[in-house]
């Protein structure tokens, strides 16, 4: 069973708990930050801390959750935007791409500290999924909307090109030449949109 917080927190508290937080893991990273460090910044004994949280992986993923939301919140702003799919898939890239680069940066990662925590990320991605499919299916829906693509089943097309961007983001992210190059996010977003490029001409509108 996955750890959670162990006491409900007051939205006040919680939101001054998780922005001292990411300063921290933002400069030293999850592997060298300690509930220690975020007590001490917060200037709370540790004690008191973990009252509320179990370990520091669950506030990283606190942290990182807030995250999710504000590019949830990008989001919303594509699917009202008046451009054609291709651009609003683009866009969809470029935001995601953004979204990982926080995520990276967040945890100072290298190719071995990833490699150790990939459980945590993993269970990010994962309930990351259906809310991304979902955003996906709607931008989908759109292009078929006004024509810009062929009628499909869009919670399959819009699952399909999430499982795919899953897969290419962590095959990249298993190549520790390109952690040494400083590349990873470069990389993921060519094959990202090269991959955009290939899903949007099978399913345009002829």
């Amino acid at each position: 069973m996955e750890k959670e917080e162990k006491t409900a927190i007051p939205a006040e508290k919680l939101s001054k708990i998780l922005d001292i937080a990411q300063k921290r893991f933002a400069r030293f990273g999850l592997a060298k930050t300690t509930m220690s460090d975020i007590a001490d910044d917060l200037g709370v004994s540790k004690a008191a801390l973990y009252y509320y949280f179990p370990d520091k992986e669950c506030i990283f993923k606190k942290v990182m959750a807030r995250e999710q939301g504000s590019f949830c919140g990008q989001m919303q702003n594509l699917l009202e935007s008046n451009k054609k799919i291709d651009a609003l898939l683009t866009d969809y890239i470029e935001h995601r791409i953004e979204y990982l680069k926080a995520l990276l940066n967040l945890g100072q990662l290298t190719h071995e500290a990833f490699s150790a925590t990939k459980p945590l990320y993993a269970s990010l991605g994962k309930e990351f999924f259906e809310r991304e499919k979902s955003m996906v299916a709607k931008l989908l829906q759109k292009g078929i909307d006004r024509k810009e693509l062929q009628k499909i089943n869009v919670d399959e097309y819009a699952g399909f090109f999430v499982h795919v961007l899953r897969s290419l983001r962590l095959y990249t992210l298993n190549l520790e030449e390109l952690w040494k190059q400083g590349n990873i996010d470069k990389e993921i977003k060519k094959e990202y949109l090269f991959f955009t490029k290939i899903f949007l001409k099978s399913i345009e509108k002829l």
